[in-house]
């Protein structure tokens, strides 16, 4: 109800929820971003204090928690966690803590000691901090009964948000939860001794498939296993090269040089590179003569070869069945970065498809908020948009994506500032229909480690013109350093393709840092953004077993010669790159990105790029690749 205990949400799981025990409203999420350590986020309504304007509706207030989890609970002792509740920007809410919590069932207890918001029995030599603490029953796995001492003083919260100033009747809160479905739990309670109160939580894995998945089974047979010298090897390279077109791999070549076997592909089947190059080295397992010395699989990213995997035939399928754990594995197969073409003067045998021209279309459900806007504080757009990838020539795709809106409700009272680059985003999220990207990508390989971008056309809704990108490998691919421009012209909104007279460029210096053990991303940038301001934009993102990724970012820029509410603002917040196979009934390597800010600002505004160079060839990094190497039994 109000009081945290020593309990966290397991690593990516996901919970969201609502509550209600006037004159407060709640809205809330959180998630385990980390083993031990959850992170959480509510909007709280007062519907009693009105906003300053009244199409805003009622006071609201943003705020973010975190807790970590320093000892799970055991044997011998409780569970223990620190926490910090609202401790960024307005901390209307306000405090700190730290809980422990035991369970002797069918009891659940907890106490702890807080400050501020949660300060509560008095603790004799000090003011600045109290006990507070509860208990849970379990009737039965199904209903929990709750008590607590409320340690909240109402009536001494900051006069803006002071939704019971007359403070609470009575300081222990009663309630009962029951989970009415698997992952969604009901609850009503009976707080501050006169309110009814209610809620609604609904929690889950993130990332876990929305539908049942058709089954993919590997191939298991083998075909023919004469050695090199008996068999036909023009036919059994075709072969191969067949069954792994099959098994829906693009941009195919399969040749030997009459003791390894080696295909190069390209992945448009599966979100994870090491189950489909799993898949490639089965099939050529299947295949290979009985003295084949290695498999290799070459994966590519728009015809250009960027990792080789390679292994013995026999260290492979003795792995597959479990014969060889993964720490022997790990160093029998070898996982580089290459870029050499294969030299038709040393093969026995080759096969290729035509590459020629290509395309794969797509769907991408859209939803879009406007927050905090003083016509409203939420608003939203939803539709669709319908995209397609060609393939193109070597190292180039094309990218056409139309926006169709079903619904927006989006539109502002703000009067954009001279100049606007972003803060004016509003104007085109109306119902207008529109191509939202159209456009063509150039990939160049520089050397081994080194990728070069150029990139033309309608980059994104607001925004069209040129860009180009260079970026580099260091090490395993831990690491990666790079330089990135655009120069851009002004879309106008409810047009296809018409421009404005609004000139903007960008200079940006990129450095990356990839923990693979943790799938964690950092990313700092430095420069000049779209507006003209100079400064840092951080990006710190986690990927889960799950595909999913979450992440946030914040800025700090040189504001002094923006405008109005541009000025000294520090851009921020979190976004979601989901893969589509969760709505899927099979695999897909397609993503769907959303984000969420609380203000939409010019501060560290720059160009969304459909495929940076480091999205494109980052999980293809040995590092990286080997992180996940157990996927290739997938």
């Amino acid at each position: 109800m109000e009081i945290p205990n020593a309990r966290i949400l397991e690593d990516g799981v996901i919970r969201v929820g609502a509550a209600q025990a006037l004159p407060f409203r709640w809205f809330t999420g959180g998630m385990g971003v980390f083993p031990g350590l959850e992170f959480s986020g509510r909007l709280t309504e007062m519907t009693n204090i009105p906003a300053l304007s009244a199409e805003y509706g009622n006071y609201k207030d943003k705020a973010f928690d975190i807790k970590y989890q320093v000892l799970p609970e055991s044997k011998w002792f409780p569970a223990l966690a620190v926490g910090l509740q609202d401790f960024h920007g307005t901390k209307l809410f306000e405090a700190q803590y730290v809980t422990l919590s035991r369970q002797v069932f069918p009891f659940d207890f907890t106490i702890g000691l807080g400050t501020k918001r949660l300060k509560g029995l008095k603790i004799p030599f000090t003011d600045k901090v109290g006990l507070f603490g509860g208990v849970e029953l379990s009737l039965n796995p199904r209903i929990n009964l709750m008590a607590e001492y409320n340690p909240i003083d109402y009536e001494k919260d900051k006069r803006s948000a002071r939704g019971v100033p007359e403070g609470a009747k009575y300081p222990v809160d009663i309630g009962m939860r029951a989970k009415i479905l698997p992952g969604i739990n009901m609850g009503l309670s009976y707080q501050r001794g006169d309110t009814l109160g209610i809620m609604l939580h609904v929690q889950t894995e993130l990332g876990k498939p929305i539908l049942p998945q058709r089954a993919n089974p590997p191939p298991q047979v083998e075909v023919d296993k004469r050695p090199f010298e008996k068999r036909d090897l023009r036919k059994m390279v075709k072969e191969i090269y067949r069954a792994i077109h099959d098994e829906g791999f693009s941009d195919v070549s399969v040749y030997t040089d009459g003791e390894n076997l080696i295909a190069e592909f390209s992945n448009t089947r599966y979100l994870s590179y090491q189950k489909a190059a799993g898949r490639v080295l089965r099939i050529l397992l299947l295949h290979a003569p009985s003295d084949a010395k290695k498999l290799t699989a070459i994966v590519k990213q728009k015809a250009l070869p960027i990792l080789k995997v390679s292994v013995a035939p026999d260290h492979f399928r003795k792995y597959l069945l479990g014969e060889i754990p993964e720490q022997i594995f790990q160093k029998l197969v070898q996982v580089k970065i290459t870029r050499r073409e294969p030299d038709p003067t040393k093969l026995k045998a080759f096969f290729s498809g035509d590459r020629g021209f290509s395309y794969r279309p797509g769907i991408k459900p859209e939803f879009q908020t406007y927050l905090n806007d003083p016509s409203g504080f939420f608003k939203f757009r939803v539709g669709m948009k319908p995209y397609a990838v060609a393939d193109l020539w070597k190292g180039a795709q094309g990218y056409a994506r139309y926006d169709i809106p079903f619904y927006s409700n989006i539109r502002s009272s703000n009067v954009p500032v001279p100049g606007a680059v972003a803060s004016d985003s509003w104007k085109y999220m109306g119902r207008s229909f529109s191509f939202d990207r159209l456009m063509i990508d150039q990939t160049l390989r520089l050397s081994k480690r080194v990728f070069g971008r150029l990139s033309f056309g309608y980059f994104e809704s607001m925004f069209a013109g040129a860009g180009g990108e260079v970026l580099g490998f260091f090490g395993d691919g831990n690491i990666a350093l790079g330089l990135e421009s655009d120069l851009v012209r002004k879309r106008e909104p409810k047009t296809q393709f018409n421009l404005t007279d609004l000139r903007a460029h960008t200079l940006l210096a990129s450095g990356y840092y990839r923990s693979p053990g943790l799938g964690t991303t950092l990313e700092v940038q430095y420069g000049r953004f779209l507006a003209g301001d100079v400064g840092w934009l951080l990006t710190l993102s986690r990927e889960y077993d799950t595909g999913v990724i979450i992440g946030a970012w914040y800025s700090k820029t040189s504001t002094e010669n923006l405008t109005e509410y541009n000025r000294g603002y520090n851009d921020k917040g979190v976004f979601l790159s989901l893969p589509a196979r969760i709505f899927l009934t099979h695999d897909s390597t397609e993503r769907y990105y959303y984000a969420l800010r609380p203000w939409t600002r010019d501060v560290a505004a720059k160009v969304y790029h459909w495929q940076s160079l480091f999205d494109m060839a980052s999980d293809l990094m040995p590092a990286v690749f080997r992180s996940r190497i157990s996927d290739l039994k997938r």
